[in-house]
């Protein structure tokens, strides 16, 4: 009886894909669901595993991978599809075209990547053939603010620039022995024809109290759509949607129901303590978006409670040992949330698709996992009929 009944619960729940949106308002959630479809990308013995600045993007008709192995000054480049390794860029450290060492990578096309390093204060555009094309320098903005020169552009957080014309918008991080932090622009403008920088109004004091900025936690994502930036921040339930030029704000509540509260700790002065504890506090995480389904994705990390036997140090790479996604309609509200596995998935890492989306499967902490591969595994938007009693 009890295998018939779920049967029919399936059946029902997949009969609904088809029913018209117009009648999905109150009856309807949407879930991701594991696939067990895994795109495995190959390793050398030279390429340590780093989700930190790891990119899809598409170019001439082809969807390719790329990511920057910080420790060799390498870019690496495969085809998205077949999993095939294609290339690898070997940035130079000295000469003419040196780089110096990358500190950050972002990727829009074969025409736009851009490399930034501790040697130059600004982002450096480079080509396949590891050859400079632009240098854009920081520079103080107009406003006289000075723009800090540690910028990394990475994948998590997602802090990628995003380029609107001629113009590249890049972000800041709250440091407050360099400038007041409730001061400090969260995004600058530069011009990259004129080199011109601009400081945009939304400060890191908009956005979070002063027992969140004393916390030094200011980590957040930001991405670009619909002429709006979105930001989250990881301390804080909320969204901030800003127009282009940041002068409106608007800010949207968008809680997990896996989360009760955001503690705010101060951070251990033992070094091990405190990367336990930052893998353990209940956090939010990136935003994303979805352009084939028109929704938002939103990583939620629950309370969770490590191994005192272990050490955590370095550990951040491989994500955390729970967490969650919460799903977003254009409109910013929440019609889902799924609760992935514990102590398999690495949410740091991942890609959209037009299957679905690509999470990492790499969280190496309690069992034997290769790194010889980077593992993603697809999940599907579903939208399913919810049963009244």
């Amino acid at each position: 009886m009890k295998t018939a009944v779920l049967f029919i619960f399936v059946l029902l729940c997949f009969s609904c894909k088809e029913k018209p949106a117009d009648q999905a308002s109150g009856s309807y959630e949407y879930r991701l669901c594991p696939t067990k479809v895994i795109k495995s990308f190959p390793l050398d013995d030279e390429t340590r595993y780093n989700p930190f600045y790891l990119y899809t993007f598409e170019d001439g008709g082809k969807e390719y991978l790329s990511f920057l192995n910080y420790r060799t000054n390498q870019l690496l480049f495969y085809d998205l599809n077949t999993c095939k390794f294609l290339f690898k860029v070997e940035l130079d450290i000295e000469g003419p075209h040196g780089i110096g060492i990358a500190s950050g990578y972002y990727i829009q096309d074969f025409k736009n990547m851009y490399i930034s390093t501790y040697n130059y204060s600004g982002l450096i555009k480079v080509d396949t053939a590891s050859l400079i094309t632009q240098k854009i320098p920081y520079h103080k903005t107009q406003e006289g603010y000075n723009v800090l020169p540690s910028y990394t552009p990475s994948s998590h957080p997602f802090v990628a620039p995003i380029q609107i014309d001629n113009d590249i918008y890049i972000t800041q991080i709250a440091a407050d022995h360099i400038y007041p932090s409730a001061e400090t622009p969260v995004s600058i403008m530069i011009d990259t024809v004129s080199k011109v920088s601009h400081s945009l109004p939304f400060t890191f004091g908009d956005a979070l109290s002063k027992e969140q900025l004393s916390a030094r936690e200011c980590s957040f994502s930001r991405i670009y759509n619909d002429n709006k930036f979105i930001y989250s921040f990881y301390i804080e339930p909320d969204l901030f949607i800003t127009s282009k030029d940041h002068k409106q704000i608007k800010r949207i509540k968008v809680e997990s129901k896996y989360i009760k509260e955001i503690p705010i700790k101060p951070i251990p002065d033992d070094f091990m303590k405190g990367a336990k504890q930052s893998l353990e506090l209940a956090r939010y995480g990136d935003l994303i978006y979805d352009k084939y389904r028109n929704v938002y994705y939103r990583f939620a990390y629950p309370e969770t409670e490590l191994d005192n036997q272990i050490t955590w140090r370095g550990k951040a790479v491989y994500g955390r040992a729970k967490s969650s996604v919460i799903i977003l309609d254009e409109q910013f509200h929440v019609i889902g949330e799924t609760l992935l596995a514990d102590n398999l998935y690495n949410t740091f890492a991942y890609f959209i698709s037009k299957e679905g989306i690509y999470i990492s499967k790499d969280y190496q902490m309690n069992y034997d996992q290769s790194e010889d591969y980077m593992t993603f595994e697809l999940f599907e938007l579903f939208e399913l009929f919810e049963l009244k009693n």
